[in-house]
């Protein structure tokens, strides 16, 4: 590792270790876990090992700092149907100023139904929880191959139709690109105040995340039969680890491999693996791309409850 990625790195994990002490409440209890859904169905199929993938949408959710290398303006919209039948929607669009990214995003999640029944009679079936949380973004590349980034996002919660709480929370985080295809992320999401309900704050669900990522072109003359119709292929390789408030730390992994096909086709296959989850296993997932629209599509396999899948679509304006 060169001596500016590690300065990186030590200055990213500070950067948490102060931070993470800033939410006080009882160990174990977070508002808001939404914030922490995998939306986005690639980074979903990856494993959510995502931190250190450079220039997507869905890197709002993981380091704000890989925003910094959107090659180009876009907009991109995401479904996830959740565990017990919970839904999340996502929605983001990346616009490139030279160096700088300005991404604002919305995120929704509707945690079902359930019967009401309060002590001054009042009954009913109501929405057991409704979060909407609103993006402003910015990454800059200060030189080519380092991506800053930092997002305020302000979130409201709903239980129940009849308890509300809201937050503002702060992302930071950094992408350095190396030679050879490698790439390093680290971020701490969620920072800052806590949902507040009654008397004490849940603190919001803040985690630190490290990541690595490697890349390789496979040129398919000397690894694929030439008489094929590939254009091009590459396989990117990532792994993160991901540091939850007052939990232990867990380890993800994935794989992506990306075919060129003629007629400015692509087809990308993926799958990962979350590695000490009580509900989560192996994830899998596929791209199609045509001219400047991307669609993904990821499953979760689940243990004992129903997986999660999820659809995106995306359009690259240049």
């Amino acid at each position: 590792m060169t001596k500016p990625a590690a300065t990186i790195f030590c200055l990213s994990l500070a950067l948490g270790a102060a931070g993470a002490p800033r939410a006080a409440a009882e160990a174990g209890l977070t508002a808001a876990p939404a914030l922490n859904a995998p939306m986005g169905a690639r980074s979903a199929a990856m494993g959510q090992a995502f931190a250190a993938v450079p220039g997507s949408a869905e890197s709002l959710n993981y380091n704000p700092g890989a925003l910094a290398f959107t090659p180009g303006s876009n907009i991109f919209a995401s479904y996830l149907s959740g565990f017990d039948y919970t839904g999340h929607g996502f929605m983001a669009a990346p616009l490139k100023f030279g160096a700088f990214v300005f991404t604002p995003g919305y995120l929704y999640f509707n945690g079902g139904s359930m019967n009401l029944n309060l002590s001054d009679g009042t009954t009913g079936k109501v929405t057991a929880e409704d979060d909407r949380t609103a993006y402003a973004s910015g990454a800059w590349r200060p030189v080519k191959r380092l991506g800053l980034g930092a997002t305020l996002k302000h979130t409201r919660i709903v239980l129940a139709e009849t308890a509300s709480a809201s937050a503002l929370n702060y992302d930071f985080g950094a992408l350095y690109v190396l030679d050879g295809g490698l790439s390093l992320g680290a971020s701490y999401m969620n920072s800052g105040g806590g949902f507040k309900f009654e008397e004490k704050a849940d603190p919001a669900p803040a985690v630190r995340r490290l990541g690595a990522a490697y890349r390789l072109e496979l040129t398919p003359p000397n690894l694929l039969d030439p008489s094929t119709d590939l254009v091009f292929c590459e396989v990117l390789f990532t792994a993160d680890w991901a540091g939850i408030y007052r939990e232990r730390g867990y380890y993800q992994a994935g794989a992506e491999l990306k075919m060129g096909m003629p007629m400015n086709l692509t087809l990308d296959l993926r799958a990962g693996y979350l590695l000490g989850r009580a509900a989560e296993g192996m994830t899998f997932g596929l791209g199609l791309g045509r001219d400047k629209w991307t669609f993904g599509y990821s499953l979760g396999a689940a243990k004992e409850i129903n997986p999660r899948q999820q659809a995106s679509l995306g359009y690259k304006f240049n």
